[in-house]
Formats: C-alpha cells, structure tokens, sequence
C-alpha cells in the first residue's frame, strides 16, 4: 500500500508551500495520478482525510485527483493507445514494443488557498 506514503508526502509538499506563503488554510489538493504509477486512487481517497485529521492546515480542505490515461505509441505501427485498456499491446498491430508518453507521473498538481 505504498499509496499512503506518497499521500503523505504530497500533504508535507503542500504544507511546505502553505507555510512558505504564509497560509494557515488549504482548501483544495489536487493530485494528478497517472494509470501507469501503479497507484488506486480510491485508496488516496480513502486515507486522506485520517491523514490529516489533527492538522489544522487541513480542515476544511478537499482532495482531488486527476487520473491521467497510461498513452503510448507503438514502436513497429506508430499508432498512438492506452497501454492498461489494451494490456500493454498494440491493438493496431499486436506488438509490445512501444514509448510510453503519459500515464507515469504522480505530482501535486495544484494547492489551492
């Protein structure tokens, strides 16, 4: 369940910049979480809020998560897919060989006060 450690530290990232900025409330975080991380979002949902319980900072504060579609380009074909809907292969011409353009990534997209 390593989704909780990266949870946690998205929460210290925003706390940084809240303090930085000299913010005592952050009311919304916003997660962008690519289908290639591996990560459940579900499981960010669902952990969040006892996350950051005894944290003023984030009181009245709402999680959002932006799911970003694992996209790739076939090496043999260059036809452009979504590597989890078709299990990582081709449905052009069947090939696993591939570059993998979005769908990694997991950031802190947005911090809003």
């Amino acid at each position: 369940m390593h989704e909780i450690s990266a949870l946690n530290e998205a929460v210290k990232v925003a706390e940084r910049v809240a303090k930085e900025n000299n913010v005592d409330k952050i009311k919304i975080l916003t997660l962008e979480v690519g289908e290639l991380t591996g990560f459940l979002p579900v499981f960010f949902e669902k952990y969040f809020s006892m996350l950051v319980e005894e944290n003023p900072l984030f009181s009245e504060c709402e999680l959002v998560i932006d799911n970003v579609r694992g996209e790739a380009l076939c090496d043999e074909c260059h036809a452009l897919y979504n590597v989890m809907k078709n299990e990582g292969r081709c449905p052009k011409c069947g090939s696993r060989s591939k570059t993998i353009l979005g769908g990694q990534d997991f950031k802190v997209k947005n911090i809003g006060f």
